[in-house]
């Protein structure tokens, strides 16, 4: 049944989130591996992002900034976070912000070594070092299937003189070398960042996240943005049905227990971002929600 599951939700793009489905059959659902599959392996590396395509999740979420050079990485804090990541001889990283660094320095760093005690089934792969924005994006148009990309664009006010509309062109410009414009959704907390993103190319799919209830409506505007992606605690089930009626998807984070999983499921939610993405497949239209 699982596999099933997983090749109903893998062909469903963004697009067609919101069009009638069979009432008998289950809402198609974008599942999104939240940094690969953090709950499994440590969180954006090559090795994460590898095993949720082979779960075959809908969508790799992963975050993006840029180095000094600069050039587009994946990892989430605006500084090496010492953490998650060491130096190949065990000495601890320096708390150093990524646009200070260099590529060629973040490649010295192993972020496969520590395991986050947050999740305690995660697992060691030693070796592993903070991907370039390319080397995602050739590992899912290789992939067997149409995998899908939310990527989270990273900004704050850099000391020289690389702006937002910088940082955004040069991702859209990866983006669309790898031909995968069509199955991205560009994401952030900042509406400057996705106002510069839909100056360059209106098509792409845009998703502000928003802690507060208070603040849907106004960062939507803000942004521009053309999904909701909601921090999950907050979200209620009006929310769900006003933006539904207004053909606005709602993608919720970072839902990671089976109850909340099937209650957001059973709101009919367009897609869930997760860090154990296989729960979510696991749960999705099968009888354990129902129970």
């Amino acid at each position: 049944m699982r596999w099933i599951v997983a090749i109903l939700v893998t062909t469903t793009s963004i697009c067609c989130l919101t069009d009638a489905h069979n009432p008998s059959e289950p809402k198609p659902l974008d599942v999104q591996g939240h940094r690969g599959w953090r709950g499994l392996l440590p969180e954006n590396t090559m090795a994460t992002f590898k095993k949720a395509l082979a779960l075959r999740v809908t969508t790799l979420e992963f975050d993006v900034q840029a180095t000094k050079d600069p050039i587009l990485v994946v990892h989430h804090d605006p500084h090496l976070n010492p953490k998650i990541c060491i130096y190949d001889d065990g000495r601890r990283v320096p708390k150093r912000l990524i646009e200070e660094l260099s590529y060629g320095d973040l490649a010295k760093v192993d972020c496969g070594q520590l395991t986050n005690s947050s999740f305690p089934a995660q697992r060691k792969i030693p070796g592993e070092r903070i991907p370039r924005l390319q080397d995602v994006l050739a590992l899912v148009e290789q992939a067997d299937y149409p995998a899908r990309l939310s990527i989270e664009m990273k900004w704050q006010k850099r000391k020289d003189n690389w702006s937002v509309h910088d940082f955004a062109r040069r991702l859209i410009d990866q983006i669309k070398q790898y031909n995968l414009q069509s199955r991205t959704i560009i994401q952030s907390f900042y509406p400057t960042a996705l106002r510069a993103a839909r100056g360059i190319d209106p098509n792409i799919a845009r998703a502000i996240l928003v802690e507060q209830p208070k603040d849907y409506d106004r960062m939507l505007s803000e942004s521009t943005a053309t999904i909701l992606s909601p921090r999950f605690e907050q979200l209620r089930l009006r929310d769900v049905k006003r933006f539904r009626d207004r053909g606005i998807p709602v993608i919720p984070w970072t839902v990671n227990g089976p109850a909340d999983i099937c209650r957001l499921i059973s709101w009919e939610v367009d897609g869930i971002i997760s860090d154990y993405p296989d729960r979510v497949i696991a749960l999705y239209g099968g009888p354990s929600c129902e129970q």
